[in-house]
């Protein structure tokens, strides 16, 4: 098979499939298993989402860290593929972003939560730099729409973006106190998870709304 027929596009798409199905099914299964310290079940309300992952306490955390390498992965090769589909001057700008994003993602699931300083520095960077890359190809498919990149993406991305921003937003003061340290107090409702969490699954259906649009018009012949 010619190589020009399976990349960037289908393969590119089928990649960022696979990387947000990957860490949407990692964290569903790790949370219906979960409980805390206190036997508390897992709430996106009020936990982080790297507790999921933390070691000694999360049964599946290996599950979850692993599906945060993997995604990491996959959300390099699928912004590249769509850089270098599109071809555009903002295409240059988001694919080392999106590369970096994706290496920060990855090493989330290296560094578990409970090697803090080393797994914020790359929840820091997964979440400070993802807006801007999603946000870009946003703007690049709502500037030059076509039929594997319809304007409704950009919807989902602009969404994307006022999540992650507000959350970034939210965070800001505890960066020099607790940080993504585990609460010991848990409220039952909590604004910086829950906009942690609106943030992450931004992107995650970003990628998933692109890639499916993009697999649909490859398979049915319509690249433009």
């Amino acid at each position: 098979m010619d190589v020009k027929t399976i990349w960037p596009g289908p393969a590119g798409a089928l990649v960022g499939l696979a990387g947000a199905s990957v860490v949407g099914l990692a964290a569903i299964v790790t949370a219906l298993v979960y409980r805390g310290r206190d036997g508390r079940p897992y709430s996106p309300l009020n936990h982080w989402v790297s507790e999921l992952g933390e070691l000694g306490v999360s049964d599946l955390a290996a599950v979850f860290n692993l599906g945060l390498a993997v995604a990491g992965i996959c959300f390099i090769v699928f912004m590249v593929a769509l850089g270098w589909t599109r071809r555009t001057i903002l295409a240059l700008l988001y694919v080392p972003v999106g590369a970096a994003t994706g290496v920060a993602g990855f090493f989330g699931g290296v560094f578990p939560l409970n090697q803090l300083d080393q797994h914020s520095n790359a929840a820091l960077g997964f979440f400070g730099l993802g807006w801007i890359a999603v946000g870009l190809a946003s703007l690049d498919i709502y500037r030059r729409p076509e039929r594997r990149f319809p304007r409704r993406l950009a919807a989902v991305g602009a969404l994307t973006v006022l999540a992650s921003v507000g959350f970034l937003v939210v965070l800001a003061p505890l960066l020099n106190g607790t940080g993504f340290a585990p609460l010991t107090v848990r409220p039952d409702a909590w604004i910086v998870s829950s906009l942690e969490w609106a943030a992450l699954i931004g992107i995650v259906l970003w990628v998933n709304f692109t890639a499916a649009s993009w697999w649909r018009a490859e398979r049915a012949g319509q690249p433009g």
